[in-house]
């Protein structure tokens, strides 16, 4: 379901996941670090872009994708501080790309496609009661 705003949300989520995978954390002087030589890096990155991917093609069960973009945003805020305590924690000179603050853009383009995903489950049940006393009026 292209056409649906959250979809295009946790689309670009699913694009911003990817540019993680193929860029670096930090840099210095000696050293450079991708996302994928750091494993917690990587396991969190893989988890996230699995989640994401998984979570486009459940349009049809809009409350077990609910579950899973609360899920995921709370992956991204824990990748996100996991990001933070390296950046407080490093040596002078360290540079931050800046694909370290995509996770928390990632958490909240997710949490803007779970309130869209949540409206229209709304839209949908509120639909459904209105079929539901159509019904029983229509039997007296």
């Amino acid at each position: 379901m292209i056409q649906r705003i959250q979809t295009l949300f946790l689309l670009a989520t699913l694009g911003l996941v990817i540019a993680i995978l193929s860029s670096k954390v930090f840099y210095t002087a000696e050293y450079t670090v991708k996302y994928t030589e750091y494993t917690p890096y990587l396991v969190l990155s893989i988890a996230t872009l699995i989640i994401t991917f998984f979570t486009i093609f459940m349009y049809h069960h809009r409350m077990f994708q609910i579950r899973l973009c609360i899920f995921n945003t709370i992956v991204f805020i824990a990748f996100q501080c996991w990001i933070a305590y390296a950046f407080f924690t490093s040596e002078p000179g360290t540079v931050f790309s800046i694909t370290a603050v995509f996770p928390i853009i990632c958490a909240i383009l997710t949490f803007m496609a779970l309130r869209y995903i949540a409206r229209d489950e709304a839209m949908v049940r509120a639909s459904n009661s209105l079929r539901n006393i159509d019904k029983k009026s229509r039997k007296k």
